[in-house]
């Protein structure tokens, strides 16, 4: 899908979860929320697969880039989806940089935080 950019875990929804969000918080990223799709589509009386949303940011990485363009605070707190496909393991989907950049005119230099989610997932999963 354009625009976003996603990895296989070897653990499922709740496991892959769990790591992430120890990297971002080890990494100095607070996390703001995780949000439970499929608990919510529960409540609703609905089903669908397991597939949750954490939410993570960092105000000195995000602050100078909603400072120099206001409107991508649209896209702060960065967020990843990690998601049963009923495969071994668990999908983890994350925005990609570059197309985030390249929809705000943002500087090379300026894509270093939007970044973040991929460097995290790669830590989380390669704690085996």
């Amino acid at each position: 899908m354009k625009g976003l950019m996603t990895r296989r875990s070897e653990r499922g929804v709740p496991e892959t979860v769990a790591a992430i969000r120890s990297q971002a918080e080890q990494h100095g990223a607070k996390v703001i929320a995780v949000v439970d799709h499929a608990a919510a589509a529960q409540a609703a009386g609905m089903s669908m697969p397991a597939t949750q949303v954490i939410i993570f940011g960092n105000p000195k990485a995000g602050t100078p880039l909603m400072q120099a363009v206001p409107e991508v605070a649209i896209d702060l707190p960065l967020r990843v989806m990690v998601r049963d496909d009923g495969q071994p393991g668990s999908l983890v989907t994350w925005q990609d940089p570059a197309y985030v950049g390249d929809r705000y005119d943002l500087p090379d230099d300026q894509l270093t935080p939007l970044a973040a989610p991929e460097h995290l997932i790669a830590a989380a999963l390669e704690q085996a």
